[in-house]
């Protein structure tokens, strides 16, 4: 099979998934330090998992990447060779990337407010250093603590993201290709599980590594007969099992148990999995032309356009979130109000403003699939922009 597959839903995923982290960030950002925590204890159980969106993500990348390389009738290799997949990756992902970190630069040398520590999450990106300046330039600060959050916090996944691509390329395809991907998947669980819950490494979510193979393999299975009726039970059985890692992980927090809580890994390696599982059933069922429920809903015009621009409005929201805050901290409002303002009035203004980012620098490097969806998003006559 050499024909490009096209899931659309998959665009609906990526926008929900984008949706649930800036979600999580307005939470996060909401008063000074801490404040929304304390006045909504209830409310952070659900609003603060919104970090697992990124997880989703990476397992998003590893299965669409996969998808061209598991129909190739050469086997299983990138149709044009390792370093056209590079510099194709290169060019989706760095622009954006360093115009979102000139964005963050900008604001935070030339705007008073974003330059200095004032007790709110906000601090947590500054001062700006030659080391934190430099590592995010070269796409390697999320190999230290100390350059992880400096800047615009969002942007240490993406460098997580860049370099598994290297690690697909030159590790993980070599590797489908010898052994089980159900190996692969099980060793690298095992083994960044290790480096997370027993290392010091649980800051740089190696497990992520995992969840890319585990959408690698997914999209594998996708073409694979019958291999939906077991990844459906699979996936729900994992979906359940989410909530509950995250209420364990929590809950130990507070019995200080250390190994359970330090570490975002339980909940999001069974999340992703439960995604990469329900990826492959979603595959299947799409491609024998049926379509349920919900992945007509990820397939609707405004999930779609969403996804289409999630790319920027993950690299772009923090500092505009985090400057809305620091903007209606003299106004003195309670800290739910504060919260209910950034989340309903601010949220949908940041939006607008990243689709403006996204008109003027994504768009003009979109990967053939994404040009597809953003011709399908012209009116009628006008083309898409290339």
């Amino acid at each position: 099979m050499s024909k490009r597959i096209e899931f659309p839903y998959l665009d609906g995923l990526r926008g929900l998934a984008a949706l649930s982290v800036v979600l999580y960030h307005t939470f996060l950002y909401t008063g000074e330090r801490g404040d929304a925590y304390r006045a909504m204890p209830t409310w952070s159980w659900a609003i603060s998992s919104g970090y697992v969106g990124v997880a989703i993500f990476i397992v998003l990348s590893g299965y669409l990447l996969m998808l061209p390389v598991a129909t190739n009738p050469e086997g299983l290799r990138f149709r044009r060779g390792t370093w056209d997949f590079v510099k194709r990756r290169s060019r989706r992902i760095l622009p954006p990337y360093y115009f979102s970190l000139l964005m963050a630069l900008v604001l935070i040398w030339f705007v008073p407010l974003m330059g200095e520590p004032r007790n709110t999450q906000w601090d947590t990106k500054i001062p700006v250093t030659t080391d934190g300046l430099v590592s995010h330039l070269l796409m390697v600060h999320n190999l230290d603590r100390d350059w992880f959050g400096e800047i615009n916090g969002p942007l240490w996944s993406v460098a997580a993201e860049f370099q598994i691509y290297f690690i697909m390329a030159l590790v993980l395809l070599p590797l489908f290709r010898l052994v089980p991907p159900s190996l692969v998947v099980l060793v690298t669980a095992v083994w960044t599980g290790w480096l997370a819950v027993g290392g010091s490494y649980e800051f740089m979510h190696p497990w992520y590594i995992c969840l890319f193979a585990a959408g690698m393999w997914a999209a594998q299975l996708t073409l694979r007969p019958g291999a939906d009726k077991v990844a459906r039970w699979v996936g729900l059985a994992l979906l359940l099992a989410a909530p509950v890692a995250l209420f364990v992980a929590r809950s130990a927090k507070i019995n200080h148990r250390d190994w359970l809580y330090k570490t975002t890994y339980w909940p999001e390696m069974a999340l992703g999995l439960a995604v990469a599982a329900l990826l492959v059933w979603a595959g299947h069922v799409y491609l024998r032309g049926d379509r349920p429920a919900v992945l007509r809903v990820l397939s609707s015009a405004p999930l779609l356009r969403l996804g289409l621009f999630s790319y920027t409005l993950y690299l772009c929201h923090s500092p505009l979130i985090g400057l809305a805050n620091l903007l209606l901290l003299p106004l003195g409002l309670g800290t739910v109000t504060q919260y209910l303002v950034l989340t309903f009035l601010v949220v949908p203004v940041v939006m607008v403003i990243c689709y403006g980012f996204y008109l003027l620098v994504e768009r003009h490097f979109l990967n053939t699939r994404q040009r597809h969806v953003a011709e399908e998003e012209q009116p009628e006559g006008r083309p898409a922009a290339t």
